[in-house]
């Protein structure tokens, strides 16, 4: 099977979120001998990746075209030129690996959904960026469902919303979920204990926020609960891993030292962290999936997180759930959790075993075996 995979290269290095899975997925199919994998990207996103990753992107081969990104999909959008098989005459399969759209003549169209939170009420912020992106993604879903032969999403919940608003693309939909990348399965590293000692880190008990402060990720109820869960648990830490937003990242600064503001991490710092945690807490109101409930997992760290969306069915009943909608909530199964050892140390076995089945291999096979049937 020839496959000409579409990747936004730009969410290569370092990869989180959308990113990560366009990596991880493009990278394991490569792996199957039987197939061909190329990839069709933006030239000046490879210049600017290739220095920042090594292999296999430095073997992949590559087709590029000829405008930057948004304006090349905005082309194929409103002209349907230039096909794929202009860039691969032997394509058989075209896989975008991000919602996008690239016309083919013969070959078979694969695009990734991973939810439908741009239509979702409360999911993210109600400003003219929401109206915008909506509007850009509401067109680009209706010329799917003329036009794809699959959608590949990550979880039954998104499968079940977006057949909601988009009914046309019900009978297309498959649901592969994502997974871990190996290197969660593995113990923390040297260099990801330095980094943990250089936060002050390594004789504190903390928890882990993974994701940053931001709407999506819950922050409102994050800075309402931190203070009553630290005056229970005076000598903990929250430690908030990702890129914040600067009206949240204000607000957490009255914690003073009781809050830990990282920025980005490494892998190995994050694995650090993780292994370190006292648990790890995801209370997001909108997930497609939530990679991080399994990173954590395969850690082997408790997870505290929502009730809602796809975080139960991603989280397999092996986590503490809350309601993303009562601060309290979260307060009291978070200090119920600390106060109970053996309670932690059964949801850390029970987490590391469930997570086990969320590898990128067998997620890759998956895939594979959707593609497969449409040559």
């Amino acid at each position: 099977m020839n496959i000409l995979a579409y990747v936004h290269l730009r969410n290569i290095p370092p990869s989180t979120g959308h990113g990560r899975v366009a990596r991880q997925m493009t990278e394991h199919l490569s792996k199957f001998s039987e197939d061909r994998l190329h990839i069709l990207a933006d030239p000046i996103d490879y210049q600017s990746m290739i220095r920042k990753v090594g292999a296999p992107w430095s073997e992949f081969c590559y087709h590029f075209f000829g405008n930057e990104t948004s304006t090349q999909q905005a082309r194929w959008i409103l002209t349907e030129r230039p096909l794929a098989e202009n860039y691969w005459p032997e394509v058989e399969v075209v896989y975008c690996t991000n919602p996008s759209y690239v016309p083919t003549r013969k070959a078979r169209l694969v695009v990734t959904l991973h939810d439908a939170a741009t239509f979702e009420s409360g999911a993210l912020p109600a400003d003219w960026r929401l109206l915008k992106q909506r509007l850009k993604s509401k067109y680009l879903y209706k010329i799917l469902s003329r036009k794809v032969d699959l959608i590949h999403t990550v979880s039954h919940f998104s499968a079940e919303r977006l057949a909601h608003f988009f009914p046309g693309l019900k009978s297309r939909l498959c649901v592969v979920p994502n997974a871990v990348p190996p290197r969660f399965f593995e113990p923390a590293s040297p260099e990801g204990d330095v980094f943990v000692q250089k936060c002050g880190l390594n004789a504190r008990p903390f928890i882990l926020l993974p994701g940053g402060l931001n709407h999506r990720k819950n922050a409102e109820l994050v800075l309402q609960a931190w203070p009553v869960i630290h005056a229970r648990h005076p000598d903990l830490v929250l430690v908030v891993a990702g890129s914040c937003e600067s009206a949240f990242a204000r607000r957490a600064q009255v914690f003073t030292d009781s809050a830990i503001l990282t920025g980005f991490v490494s892998d190995e710092a994050l694995c650090s962290l993780y292994h370190e945690a006292q648990l790890v807490w995801f209370p997001s109101l909108y997930e497609g999936f939530g990679i991080p409930i399994l990173e954590a997992m395969a850690s082997g760290t408790p997870v505290v997180a929502s009730s809602s969306t796809s975080i139960p069915e991603v989280a397999g009943g092996a986590a503490a759930l809350a309601s993303p909608s009562c601060a309290g909530d979260h307060v009291e199964t978070i200090d119920s959790l600390l106060m109970d050892s053996r309670r932690r140390q059964d949801l850390a076995e029970r987490g590391k075993s469930w997570a086990q089945q969320f590898t990128w291999p067998r997620t890759a096979s998956k895939l594979r075996h959707h593609l497969l049937s449409l040559v």
